[in-house]
């Protein structure tokens, strides 16, 4: 509800023209919290503004480092990044994803644009996820799952993923300056795609010296699973 009712608010209140010519994007807040509760109030919710900001970008960077940390420990980019500080916390990770964040705010200095050139990489998860689903159905269909979902979500993820690829083809690359973020943004999310590519063959080739595999071939069952099943009778 409040979601839903927040932007409806501010936009009756202040006008979508004031708001679009914010060049913060969130000052706007502090003219509209006089309005509708007076100056004195004001001051306490943009203090409480503040703090959901801090408490935004410190849970965005404990979860981002995490992610890079989860990610370095299943052997997918640089072991730098899989390190945990005598707190038990990827400290290395947070300092690469602070320092990312700095570079980001200084080269765009807007925070929509921000959002816009990491939408390439989230809108080409999904991409991903989908298509891993039809690909995991086709090479391991009787693997054991947790959550067994009908046939019919098979075609649903298939058209979800061309529809999700549709929007990366069209809005980031063909109609990026007409109908999309912009071409600036398609490459700075094409650069921070290539980095991870890059710490990717860097751990596999360097840190592992197994080369870069296009390939992996994995059991049909688990092999705990295999284990367990009974041996077939021979005939006789």
């Amino acid at each position: 509800v409040v979601y839903a009712l927040l932007p409806l608010g501010v936009g009756g209140t202040l006008g979508t023209e004031a708001i679009a010519n914010d060049a913060t994007a969130i000052a706007f807040y502090t003219q509209a919290f006089d309005v509708l509760v007076g100056n004195a109030f004001a001051n306490v919710l943009v203090v409480c503004l503040i703090a959901g900001l801090l408490l935004s970008m410190n849970t965005a960077t404990m979860d981002g480092s995490r992610a890079l940390y989860g990610i370095s420990q299943d052997g997918m980019t640089t072991k730098w990044l899989g390190r945990l500080n005598r707190h038990s916390v990827p400290g290395v990770a947070m300092t690469v994803d602070v320092i990312l964040n700095l570079l980001l705010i200084s080269y765009f200095g807007y925070p929509l644009d921000i959002l816009a050139a990491g939408n390439l990489g989230y809108i080409l998860a999904h991409v991903f996820a989908l298509s891993g689903f039809l690909l995991l159905r086709r090479d391991r269909p009787n693997w054991p799952r947790p959550i067994k979902l009908s046939a019919a979500w098979v075609p649903i993820a298939g058209l979800l993923a061309a529809i999700n690829l549709l929007f990366i083809v069209t809005g980031a690359f063909i109609y990026a300056d007409k109908y999309g973020y912009g071409w600036d943004k398609t490459r700075i999310g094409i650069g921070v795609l290539a980095v991870g590519l890059l710490l990717y063959i860097w751990r596999r080739v360097v840190e592992d010296r197994q080369g870069v595999p296009w390939r992996e071939e994995t059991p049909t069952m688990p092999p705990e699973t295999a284990a367990a099943a009974p041996a077939a009778t021979p005939a006789v």
